[in-house]
C-alpha cells in the first residue's frame, strides 16, 4: 500500500513538471510576459528582444528576474535595485546600469543612494583588480627570485 502511494505521488510530480515545462515553452506566454515587462519598463531591451525568440529560455528568465527584482524575499525593491546597480557597475554593463538606475529611482532611491552604490561598486572593482594583479606580481617576484638563486 505504501509503495502504491509513493508511485502515485511520483507520477503526480512528473505530470506537474511536464505541465510546467510545457507552459514555459509557449510563445503566447512570452508575448504576455513581454507586454507586462514593456508596460512596466517602457520596452524590452536588446537582451530580452533576442531571448524572446526562444520562449523556453525567455519565459523562465523573465520569471526569475521578477522574483529577484520585483518580489525579493528579504530586501525591499529599492535595495534590490541598488544592489543591481553595484553589480552592473562592477561588470561595466551600460544598458544594465541605465535600466537599474531608472528602476531604483522609480522605487524611491535618491541620486545620493545611486551614487553610493556606484562608489561601493567602484571600490570593490578596484580591490578585485588590484588583488588579482598583486597575486600575479608576487608570483613573478617569486619566479625572479628563484631564477637569480639558480643563476648563482
Amino acid at each position: 500500500m505504501q509503495n502504491k502511494k509513493k508511485q502515485v505521488r511520483n507520477k503526480n510530480k512528473q505530470r506537474l513538471v511536464k505541465e510546467a515545462k510545457s507552459l514555459l515553452c509557449k510563445p503566447e506566454l512570452a508575448e504576455e510576459l513581454a507586454e507586462l515587462h514593456a508596460g512596466r519598463n517602457g520596452e524590452l531591451g536588446f537582451l530580452l528582444k533576442v531571448m524572446k525568440e526562444r520562449p523556453r529560455n525567455f519565459n523562465p528568465f523573465l520569471f526569475k528576474g521578477m522574483a529577484i527584482y520585483q518580489e525579493p524575499s528579504a530586501l525591499d525593491r529599492k535595495t534590490a535595485e541598488l544592489v543591481a546597480i553595484g553589480a552592473a557597475a562592477a561588470l561595466r554593463c551600460d544598458h544594465c546600469l541605465e535600466a537599474h538606475m531608472k528602476r531604483a529611482m522609480d522605487e524611491g532611491a535618491s541620486r545620493d543612494e545611486v551614487m553610493d552604490a556606484l562608489l561601493v561598486a567602484g571600490a570593490i572593482s578596484e580591490s578585485s583588480t588590484l588583488s588579482v594583479a598583486f597575486r600575479k606580481y608576487k608570483q613573478l617576484e617569486g619566479k625572479s627570485k628563484r631564477s637569480s638563486e639558480e643563476a648563482e
